[in-house]
């Protein structure tokens, strides 16, 4: 079986981490949330640990 590629996990939370961020962001203006650091620092945190997972396992699933 082969390993799962790293970089490609990596590359694939940050760049859903990313979006997700924006979309979040950009719903709490629509809602009229006033704009926060700390905030948009968790979702893109949350989001690339969330996404990085997701990749993962589909990936390990995938391999099978």
């Amino acid at each position: 079986m082969a390993e799962v590629s790293k970089k490609r996990i990596i590359k694939a939370g940050l760049i859903g981490g990313t979006i997700f961020s924006v979309v979040v962001l950009l719903v709490d203006k629509l809602m009229g949330r006033d704009f926060s650091w700390l905030r948009l620092g968790f979702y893109f945190v949350f989001g690339v640990l969330m996404y990085g997972f997701l990749t993962y396992r589909n990936f390990k699933k995938h391999k099978k």
